[in-house]
């Protein structure tokens, strides 16, 4: 893998079990792949919270303006 990956994965998704989404993450990041991993916790396999929903979208966003764009890291990078 080199191409830069964003994923999510809550601590209350029923369709797949969370320690999944941690493992994949653990994995890559020691292979020093690019990967960040947003979790919501509380929230399902798709977001039902409004403030969550919000917030993955500016985060996408942040996300593809660094790596496509060019755009200056967001904060907490």
């Amino acid at each position: 893998m080199t191409t830069p990956l964003v994923i999510m994965h809550n601590d209350a998704d029923g369709a797949v079990p969370w320690y999944q989404g941690i493992e994949m993450f653990t994995g890559l990041r020691r292979l020093g792949k690019p990967v960040w991993m947003l979790n919501y916790n509380g929230d399902a396999h798709n977001l039902m919270q409004r403030q969550n929903r919000k917030d993955i979208q500016i985060r996408q966003q942040q996300f593809f303006d660094y790596y496509l764009k060019g755009a200056p890291a967001p904060n907490g990078w």
